[in-house]
């Protein structure tokens, strides 16, 4: 089982290590991880990941192709045609199109989610629909071969899904256990129909100032522009 794991400078650590965490449970597992160039990537969180391969070298088919999220960094990449255009062309080809977090606004960007339901971050899930994607509050969506998390912790639930998925889920019943996840979230506001309103408002502050979605406008006329959407 191949997968080829996109990481890009600044992605948000757990969304890249929850899931490839539970990938490593599928039989005949194998990753590359992939960059516009070989070498260290750093994530948001201080720990970085090595690229082994580059947008020539990687695989062209997996059997997975996944990509993270993050906040201003994923913004950036929504601007770079040829980070967009790497994904659209592996995606053409990969047996699976996955995410987690606001990754799926890279695949809507890459032409790669129309028609089918996504999962995102809750304060990007509704933009998706710029992408010709039908977005969904849950914590993970399968919807034919495409795959997609929520935010951030969403992975660790999509990857175990995914395991259940492909290798059955006697198999993905064993890895939830190995896993031991059985979470018990501290405080309960971790959605926003959970927060009170302080919180929800405290933090929608806050991700205002790190997702610019008022640009998800202009990525979609882009590339929509240049036929690639």
């Amino acid at each position: 089982m191949k997968v080829l794991a996109f990481a890009f400078p600044g992605f948000t650590f757990i969304d890249l290590a929850g899931p490839m965490q539970a990938f490593m449970m599928l039989p005949g597992f194998s990753s590359q991880i992939v960059w516009q160039s070989r070498g260290v990537v750093d994530s948001d969180a201080g720990v970085s990941v090595q690229a082994t391969e580059d947008f020539q070298s990687c695989w062209k088919d997996p059997d997975i192709l996944f990509v993270p999220g993050n906040s201003i960094h994923l913004f950036k990449q929504l601007q770079d045609d040829r980070t967009i255009d790497f994904i659209a062309d592996v995606g053409t080809r990969a047996k699976w199109i996955t995410s987690v977090c606001n990754g799926s606004l890279l695949l809507g960007a890459a032409g790669l989610l129309k028609g089918y339901k996504a999962a995102s971050y809750w304060y990007t899930r509704e933009h998706l629909s710029l992408f010709g994607a039908i977005p969904t509050d849950a914590r993970y969506v399968i919807d034919r071969n495409r795959a997609t998390g929520g935010g951030m912790t969403a992975g660790i639930d999509f990857g175990l899904a995914m395991v259940g998925q492909l290798a059955g889920e006697p198999v993905g019943r064993v890895a939830e256990l190995a896993f031991e996840y059985a979470p018990q979230p501290p405080f309960g506001t971790g959605r926003p129909e959970l927060a009170d309103p302080a919180t929800l408002a405290k933090t929608t502050e806050i991700v205002k100032q790190i997702m610019p979605v008022q640009e998800l406008e202009g990525v979609s006329a882009r590339r929509a522009a240049m036929g690639k959407l």
